[in-house]
């Protein structure tokens, strides 16, 4: 594995100037713009008990209790597959009046499809004649199975006419939903209400992460609304003003890359490893459980400043010993510019600024062996008037090392964290970027038990030195005694 990462790395950088001339102009390609979702839209379906609690992401439709009426949105109930599954009646081609199973829907949870190209209204009014409770559709769309959105009102209807809450969930969604109480031991005739929980909780999202699909594969990317928050993104900018430099060099150990493609950009690594404070192992975890990539591979915050006229060309997250199996890149405060854009996408793709939202993409392909060239993006210009922050997380094939995540964060603490940059770099440049981090791992945890024992040393010294002095004390002593009686005598 390790090989075969090292081998497309070498070709990578061999070939950097055939990948350079076939970027494209980025400025005058057409993008599928995002973000597209809101909080407005955001809601939950949930099922569990206390100990496992499962939740999908669902958007709510534009007509219908919205989640500004929390209340009238809150539902919890069963949910049960209609039948017919599209709303369209086999035989006729039309759709149905009621569902055929309306008695086993009513007060209930309604569960369909929009394979039957109906619009989401007209399930919904399907959905009240039949005395459903709420109305779930799904996005029966192969291609793009985690995308949702937000059910249009037809025409010249009026959203007033529907009461109860409808939501769309994604086709991936869907197949949890269905799965969640199947055992891989059952037979078919064991499974009882097609898979599905026997309630489950519909409620407005809030504040809480929600994702937002934007493209499935090359590159497979999408976004996590609200993953940090205010409060979050400030503490970050924060501690990242305080250490901001400009970049003239790539550095392994800070995880800064393609410095020569940025244009007057400010960065700062933000050590914490092992030594977290709780704010910080709060996000961490958040990171954990949404994105569900193991902690423990995490780099520490890397928060570059775009001020006017800031920008970093098309580039691919690649360092020389490792590629970053995917990145994390967080908006950290308000403002309309740099986007950020992704030119070699099968549809270009453009992401605005959002205080908290993050992007996720796989630097790697399936095998997260090779390189994913799809994945080529840049940070635009900053036209705007604010001065951005934006943070980087990359996610590594290797666990980061205990060593670094231990010391270097103790060292860079008491001011040291240039100079074993410095190290680091020196060993690198002699020995290579796999060989020498190794002993630059090695040296981490040499260096703290050499000043332990440095200390020890001094320590022991100067009890050997206040004892003697002691010793000598009562020896002067003795010796004045002595004389002093033979003056007598």
């Amino acid at each position: 594995m390790q090989f075969l990462q090292l081998i497309t790395i070498s070709i990578f950088f061999l070939s950097g100037c055939t990948f350079a001339r076939k970027e494209k102009d980025i400025d005058k390609l057409t993008y599928r713009e995002f973000p597209r979702r809101t909080e407005e839209e955001a809601a939950v379906i949930e099922w569990g008990h206390s100990a496992v609690i499962s939740a999908l992401d669902v958007s709510v439709a534009h007509f219908g209790p919205q989640t500004s009426q929390a209340a009238l949105l809150e539902v919890e109930t069963r949910p049960i597959l209609a039948e017919p599954l599209t709303g369209i009646d086999k035989e006729t081609r039309e759709a149905v009046t009621k569902f055929d199973n309306a008695e086993e829907v009513h007060g209930n949870i309604a569960v369909v499809t929009n394979q039957g190209k109906l619009d989401g209204w007209t399930m919904a009014k399907i959905a009240m004649k039949s005395g459903a409770a709420a109305l779930i559709v799904v996005n029966f769309d192969t291609k793009h199975p985690d995308d949702i959105y937000r059910l249009q009102v037809p025409g010249e209807e009026s959203s007033d006419g529907v009461d109860i809450p409808v939501v769309m969930i994604s086709y991936n969604s869907a197949n949890i939903l269905t799965t969640a109480t199947v055992t891989p031991e059952m037979e078919q005739e064991d499974i009882i209400n097609h898979g599905m929980p026997e309630r489950v909780r519909l409620y407005a999202g809030g504040d809480r992460p929600f994702f937002e699909d934007v493209a499935p594969k090359r590159p497979t990317l999408y976004l996590i609304h609200n993953l940090l928050t205010p409060e979050e993104c400030n503490m970050l900018i924060a501690k990242a003003q305080k250490k901001m430099q400009t970049s003239s060099s790539d550095s392994i150990l800070e995880m800064t890359h393609n410095t020569n493609k940025m244009h007057k950009v400010q960065t700062a690594t933000l050590w914490q490893g092992f030594w977290q404070l709780h704010a910080n192992k709060a996000i961490e975890e958040r990171i954990e459980q949404v994105t569900g990539f193991p902690a423990v591979h995490y780099t520490d915050f890397v928060v570059n400043k775009y001020e006017k006229g800031s920008y970093w060309q098309s580039h691919y997250d690649v360092f020389p010993n490792a590629i970053a199996m995917a990145t994390i890149t967080i908006f950290l405060n308000v403002g309309d510019e740099p986007s950020v854009v992704y030119p070699n996408a099968k549809e270009p793709i453009k992401i605005h600024p959002k205080q908290g939202l993050a992007i996720v993409h796989h630097n790697t392909k399936e095998q997260r062996q090779d390189l994913d060239m799809d994945t080529l993006h840049a940070t635009l210009n900053n036209n705007g008037i604010n001065t951005m922050y934006i943070a980087q997380k990359y996610i590594l094939m290797e666990p980061i090392s205990y060593a670094r995540r231990i010391f270097v964060p103790i060292f860079t603490m008491i001011g040291l964290g240039g100079f074993m940059v410095q190290v680091h770099d020196v060993l690198v440049e002699k020995f290579g970027a796999e060989q020498g981090s190794s002993y630059f791992n090695k040296l981490c945890i040499a260096l703290p038990v050499l000043i332990l024992l440095l200390i020890g040393q001094v320590f022991v010294n100067q009890l050997q030195g206040s004892n003697s002095s002691k010793d000598n004390k009562q020896s002067t002593d003795k010796a004045k005694k002595k004389g002093a009686n033979k003056k007598k005598d």
